[in-house]
C-alpha cells in the first residue's frame, strides 16, 4: 500500500511537500525526519482504493506508531465447480495477486478468505484437470459474498508409467532395509524367503549359526523400528512368541554400524559401546 502524509496549511508559513512511502510485506511503513510541531493528515491507498484519513500532531523527538487502514476487510467465499455439470472441484488453488493470499478448495469445492482489504485484485484458479482461469475482481469494504467460479475440463498428457518388478518386500523397501543391506558390510541381513528354511532350528536368534556365535554380545532389539521393550517384549524369550511366518526380515550388525535413522529409535539411556543391534521386521 502507498501511505501519503500531507501537512496542514498554516497561516504565514510555507507548507512542506507531501511525504509518500510504501508499506513492506507486513504492512509496516516508516517516515523519518518530519517537521515537528505541525499537524498532518495521513492516508493509505491500495490499488484504486483510498483508505481512511488520520490526523495527528507531530512533536519533536517523538515516535508515533500510527495505524491507518484502507477500509474494512471483506469476507469472501469462493465456490469452484465444473462448468459441464456443476459438481464441486476439490483441491483447486485460488490465489490473489499482488497480495500473497491463496487457498485450496475443500470437498465441497469451497474456500474462504476472511480478511481481504478492499481493492482490485487479480484472481487465478488452478486445478490439474481443468483449464486455468484468470480474471480481475473488485473487492468492496465490509463486503460479505460467495462467488461461483466455473472451470472447464481440460485433457492432460501424462507420461507413461514404467513398472519394475523387483521381487522385494514393499515394507522392507520403504523402511530402508535393502539400502542398509547394500551399505553395511559387517552385518547379517535376511528376508523371510532366505531364512524360512531355518524354522526347524527354533527361535529367532538360533536359526543361523552366526547369529548365536558372531553376535553373542549385548543386544539392542528393535521390532518394526521401535524398541521391543516399549512394545511389551522384555526378553528374547517373549519375542519367541511371535510366529516365524510373520517375519519379513531381520538385520543384525554392530551398533556403531547402525545409520542415524535406526539409532534415533534407541533410548538415550542405552549404553551403545560393544553391542549389536538386532532389527526384526514383521507382517
Amino acid at each position: 500500500a502507498t501511505v501519503i502524509l500531507r501537512y496542514e496549511e498554516e497561516r504565514d508559513l510555507p507548507t512542506p511537500p507531501d511525504v509518500t512511502t510504501q508499506t513492506d510485506a507486513q504492512g509496516r511503513y516508516r517516515m523519518c525526519g518530519l517537521e515537528a510541531f505541525r499537524e498532518v493528515r495521513v492516508r493509505a491507498t491500495y490499488s484504486v482504493r483510498r483508505g481512511k484519513e488520520r490526523k495527528v500532531e507531530l512533536d519533536r523527538s517523538q515516535f508515533v506508531d500510527l495505524e491507518v487502514d484502507v477500509g474494512d476487510a471483506a469476507f469472501l467465499v469462493f465456490s469452484v465447480v465444473a462448468a459441464e455439470d456443476g459438481r464441486p472441484v476439490e483441491g483447486a488453488r485460488v490465489q490473489f495477486s499482488p497480495i500473497p493470499l491463496a487457498g485450496i478448495t475443500d470437498s465441497l469445492g469451497r474456500v474462504a478468505f476472511r480478511a481481504i482489504p478492499p481493492g482490485v485484485y487479480g484472481l487465478a484458479v488452478r486445478h490439474i484437470a481443468f483449464a486455468p482461469r484468470d480474471e480481475e475482481i473488485s473487492v468492496l469494504g465490509d463486503q460479505t459474498a460467495e462467488l461461483r467460479v466455473e472451470l472447464i475440463t481440460q485433457a492432460i498428457t501424462v507420461a507413461p508409467l514404467e513398472v519394475q518388478i523387483t521381487g522385494r518386500d514393499p515394507y522392507l523397501l520403504t523402511s530402508g532395509f535393502y539400502e542398509r543391506r547394500a551399505s553395511i558390510e559387517d552385518g547379517y541381513f535376511g528376508t523371510y524367503p532366505e531364512i524360512k528354511s531355518y524354522t526347524t532350528l527354533g527361535t529367532f536368534f538360533r536359526f543361523k549359526r552366526e547369529l548365536s556365535v558372531r553376535y553373542r554380545r549385548s543386544r539392542i532389539i528393535l521390532l518394526n523400528g521401535r524398541p521391543a521393550s516399549r512394545l511389551g517384549y522384555n526378553s528374547t524369550r517373549e519375542l519367541n512368541e511371535i510366529k516365524f511366518s510373520r517375519v519379513r526380515g531381520i538385520e543384525v550388525y554392530p551398533c556403531h554400524e547402525a545409520p542415524p535413522e535406526i539409532m534415533n529409535q534407541v533410548p538415550d539411556t542405552v549404553v551403545l559401546s560393544d553391542c549389536n543391534l538386532v532389527a526384526i521386521w514383521t507382517r
